[in-house]
């Protein structure tokens, strides 16, 4: 009984390919093909799909488990992708995408505010900012719900970030 790599080698051999020839079309190497035909690796689900495909047989032909007949050629292979799946992702994306938007904005505000202060002499630079805090506390307090925004926003975006 023939084991799945003299069944390769037996395959390629009858379509007249090479080792070259059939790594190029499965985008394996050299090696990859000629490892499975010493039986020192065996081709993933994936690859042995393709490798089924090139070789012109059925999977129940090349690993033994059934009758040899030859193999089907199905137009769409492709398993259906469920729409909400693929909205929720979007929505997800879009999201993510806000949020950044929005830190963006937050940052470049307060780094506006940052050079402002630093470009004022000290004199001003200490009246504004008693003045922002003490003479109108809802200044003060603007600018604190907008640090702590920020804070929330990058944390979020983090927590959002694909993996």
């Amino acid at each position: 009984m023939e084991n799945l790599g003299e069944k390769i080698w037996r395959l390629r051999e009858k379509k007249g390919l090479s080792q070259e020839a059939l790594a190029e079309m499965l985008d394996v190497s050299r090696q990859t093909v000629s490892n499975w035909e010493n039986d020192r690796a065996t081709p993933d689900a994936y690859k042995l799909k393709l490798l089924c495909e090139a070789l012109g047989v059925s999977a129940d032909e090349l690993l033994g488990t059934g009758e040899l007949y030859p193999a089907r050629q199905e137009e769409n292979l492709e398993v259906p992708k469920e729409e909400n799946g693929s909205a929720g992702r979007n929505k997800g994306r879009a999201l993510r995408i806000a949020l950044l938007i929005l830190l963006g904005t937050i940052s470049a505000i307060l780094l506006a505010a940052a050079i402002v202060l630093f470009t004022l002499p000290a004199e001003e630079k200490s009246q504004v900012i008693t003045s922002a805090f003490t003479l109108t506390p809802t200044m003060g307090g603007i600018f604190l719900l907008v640090l702590a925004l920020s804070v929330l926003v990058a944390v979020t975006v983090i927590l959002f970030k694909k993996k």
